[in-house]
């Protein structure tokens, strides 16, 4: 085997298991649109840059046929890249967001300061290929939104609920005059859906979301 045969098999091995993760983050641990609000993108792109290039790489300078110990330089390139792809399936699980809680507005709540073992209702306690879980507080009484895990509850009635705390598309042009065709993109992408527009909290980081009633989740955020 050539050099050139041994990294494009090391290469396309390492695409195939980083695209496995990468469409696990995008469809199931930061759907839309949070991978973009979240900061993912930073250890995603530290993941690709050892696991996809470096590795493929460092197997194309160090691979020779019939080389003395060159299984020991292989397994040590091997060892490396298993050791920055689970640090980094550690980071991006644990910055997910587990759960999306409404106090008055959206709160994005990290999976890594979670305490799911207080939450009541199974419906709302994550695992490891779920979604983000909407919930809402109707009272707390701390100031720290992660120490009311036991205060949280299914969204039930989600216009009642969220309507008087949310902006039309109308009045978000008003309020954002130069963010009107970003607007209609969301709204042309959403066509016949009833979409409203919330502020969401990230780590003290205020963000519009765009929220269809129809589907009852959120599908899309205002860049600024």
């Amino acid at each position: 085997m050539t050099k050139t045969k041994a990294a494009s098999i090391h290469l396309l091995i390492s695409i195939f298991i980083i695209g496995l993760l990468v469409l696990t983050i995008l469809f199931i641990w930061y759907p839309k649109p949070f991978f973009e609000i979240s900061g993912v993108i930073e250890p995603l792109k530290l993941l690709f840059l050892i696991d996809v290039i470096i590795g493929p790489l460092l197997t194309f300078i160090v691979y020779k046929k019939n080389k003395k110990n060159l299984k020991v330089d292989l397994t040590l390139i091997g060892i490396m890249q298993l050791a920055a792809l689970s640090y980094g399936v550690f980071t991006i699980y644990n910055g997910r967001p587990s759960m999306i809680v409404f106090n008055g507005e959206f709160n994005y709540l990290s999976y890594k300061f979670a305490k799911n073992d207080d939450i009541k209702y199974d419906e709302l306690k994550p695992h490891f290929f779920s979604s983000p879980k909407l919930s809402q507080i109707k009272q707390t009484q701390s100031v720290d939104i992660y120490s009311s895990y036991a205060d949280m509850i299914p969204i039930e009635d989600f216009e009642a609920t969220l309507l008087p705390h949310s902006l039309s598309a109308v009045n978000m042009k008003a309020k954002f005059k130069d963010k009107a065709d970003e607007i209609d993109r969301i709204l042309e992408s959403h066509i016949g859906e009833e979409i409203i527009f919330m502020l969401i909290d990230k780590e003290l980081s205020k963000h519009y979301v765009a929220f269809s009633l129809t589907q009852k989740s959120i599908v899309d955020y205002l860049k600024f």
